[in-house]
This record gives C-alpha cells, structure tokens and sequence, in this order.
C-alpha cells in the first residue's frame, strides 16, 4: 500500500513574532487553522497532519488541530527531520509533501500538480521550479525512504536534521528530482507571503481581505493576479521582501 502525506509542519516559536502561526487572519481564524481548511482535502493527498514539537507552548497546536479534525505528531523541536520520519510510520506514508505553517495561502491545487507530476516522473523529490511562484506558496514532494536514507547517514548534519530537504536540495544529482513548472501568469517570485514579522501578518490580513472585496477566490492565479492590479500593495510586499 502506496500512501501520501501533507504535512505542515507548525510550531510557535518564532524569533521575531513567537506564536504567529495563532494569530488571526480574520475574525477569530489563525493562519495555522485557515491553511488546515484549504489544505484537508488536496487532490491525490491521502490525509493531511501536523507535525509539532513537544515543547508544552506546542499544547496549543495540538489543540488547534485537535478542533480541526486533523491528526497530530509531536517529535523534537529541532530535529524536525525526525518528526516527518514519526509521521510517516504512524501514517503508513510512502510520499510525503512538506509544507510550512507561516503562509496561510498555500495552495491546493499547486500541491496537487506537483504530486501529479511527481508520481509521473517517478521523482524521488519534486519542487515547483525557481522563480514559478510566489515565495510562501511553494510546497515540496518527497519519498519517505529518501528521508531514511538521509536520517540514517553518518554525515547528516544538524542543519539537515532541521531543514529536511535542504540536504536534498545541496545534492540534487544523487536523487531523482524533477520541478513542475507554473504558466507564466503564477511566476512572481518577487512576491513573499510567508508570515515572519508584524508587518508580514499585516499584509496577508491585508491581501485576504481584498481578495474577499473584490470577490475573487483565494488562490495563487488571483493573488498574482491582485499583486498586478494593486501597485500599492504589490510595492508594500516586494519592500517587505528585499
């Protein structure tokens, strides 16, 4: 049995804005539970989960995901290549897809082409192809016997323990890799959507809340889309992101 897995991985210590994955987008939403909305049913995604921490500020996480309806594994805070190894054996996953918890505007169709094409190409890690997409938009698909591989060579550093597929990324000629490309209406990498600072929470408040004026879905065609028409907004987050 072939299983594939989302996984957001969430935590809420942060250095510039602790606890950012909880604050709200609107009314009484936090990104961590929007993101959970958008992503529980992805196309050719078998389930959805969180990996935290067992730190006990971390409780509230559990609890999120508890209200969510979604499972929940908590590992060590650091070695964050070790909670997606506990997913993966409590879930059965062969593939699982890396997401993080600090954009709320991950998308669900992205993620289900890249797991499309991943599947196609018979990748052993797929990414969306750089420059493609929007920074905080991205997500990445992976082979769980990769992941092992990895966690049990000796030269495996803390650093790849803690960012999981960078040691994949430095070492792309060793693994099976393949990038989906986007059409050109997505490719806005000049863009950043991912929440690290106040004024970050602030602007995805602020994109969320013109995408719903203007009627539009909330999706990455649209929010390039907004980013073209709104030059004010557009100049706000390209600042933000140099």
């Amino acid at each position: 049995m072939t299983r594939t897995v989302a996984v957001i991985q969430a935590r809420t210590g942060s250095n510039r804005l602790p606890g950012k994955i909880l604050e709200a987008l609107y009314e009484d939403v936090s990104l961590l539970a929007y993101q959970c909305r958008r992503l529980r049913d992805i196309p050719g995604v078998d389930e959805l989960v969180i990996a935290t921490t067992e730190a006990p500020d971390d409780d509230a996480v559990v609890e999120l995901a508890k209200a969510e309806g979604i499972r929940v594994f908590r590992g060590s805070e650091e070695n964050v290549l070790s909670r997606f190894l506990l997913v993966a054996d409590a879930t059965l996953a062969s593939t699982l897809i890396r997401i993080t918890s600090d954009s709320p505007f991950r998308d669900p169709d992205v993620i289900a082409k890249c797991v499309a094409e991943h599947r196609a190409h018979g990748a052993e890690y797929t990414r969306p192809a750089d420059g493609h997409l929007p920074k905080g938009l991205r997500a990445e698909v992976v082979e769980t016997a990769v992941l092992r591989q990895i966690d049990e060579d000796p030269a495996t550093t803390v650093r790849d323990r803690e960012h999981v597929t960078i040691h994949i990324r430095e070492h792309l000629d060793r693994y099976r890799c393949h990038v989906v490309e986007f059409p050109e209406a997505l490719r806005h990498p000049e863009i950043d959507l991912s929440v690290d600072t106040p004024d970050d929470l602030d602007v995805v408040r602020s994109v969320h809340a013109e995408l719903l004026a203007r009627g539009w879905p909330v999706d990455t065609l649209h929010i390039c889309r907004l980013m073209e028409e709104n030059a004010v907004l557009h100049s706000i987050i390209t600042d933000l992101a140099s």
